[in-house]
């Protein structure tokens, strides 16, 4: 699937501000990335084309990255914070993005999508500038920028997760070509054939 991923500068004050520049390159760099990993590890795979498909296909196809994006931070906030663990799971990983990814299936006559969805922000000068200040006068360790991003693997039948990576840490660089390498090799862990 296209990714959904967006690159952004931590103002003085921690607010992240949306680098476009950085982001087209970005989708770039990780896209070639991920193929680089389809052809090293043998995977059968194809890349999603708006060519395909027609404009109700292209929309649905979109809702659905824009889904797959709320699901999986759902999937992050219950399934891996223990205090917000839905009860009604029981621990088990039952997660979907709905029946309508089967349209999915009829277009490319696959049986899987992967999606990948990355946040990634770069801490600014002012940022490094406060965060100096905050650690020198008041002992306080400011947040800098980190990579919070998540693969899943959905099959197209029944738009259930059957397969989901998290990647969160506080390096990592997707405006080159060795950071979105590294980024997809571990978007990709474990990624069963």
């Amino acid at each position: 699937m296209p990714l959904d991923v967006e690159l952004s500068s931590l103002s003085a004050g921690g607010t992240p501000e949306l680098r476009a520049d950085w982001t087209e390159t970005a989708n770039k760099l990780l896209l070639d990335a991920l193929r680089n990993e389809k052809q090293a590890r043998d995977i059968q795979m194809a890349v999603f084309e708006d060519a395909k498909t027609d404009e109700a296909k292209a929309d649905l196809a979109n809702q659905l990255i824009k889904l797959h994006g709320v699901v999986g931070n759902s999937i992050l906030l219950h399934q891996y914070n223990p205090q917000a663990a839905l009860p009604n799971k029981n621990g088990a990983f039952e997660w979907s993005i709905g029946p309508a990814a089967k349209a999915l299936k009829e277009t490319y006559q696959a049986d899987y999508a992967l999606f990948v969805w990355v946040r990634d922000s770069y801490t600014s000068g002012g940022r490094a500038v406060a965060m100096f200040l905050a650690a020198a006068a008041f002992g306080v360790a400011l947040p800098g920028g980190q990579q919070l991003g998540f693969a899943s693997l959905v099959e197209l039948d029944t738009g259930n997760v059957v397969w989901f990576n998290l990647l969160a840490r506080g390096s990592g660089d997707l405006r080159n070509a060795e950071g979105a390498a590294n980024t997809a090799q571990n978007l990709l862990a474990q990624l069963p054939k």
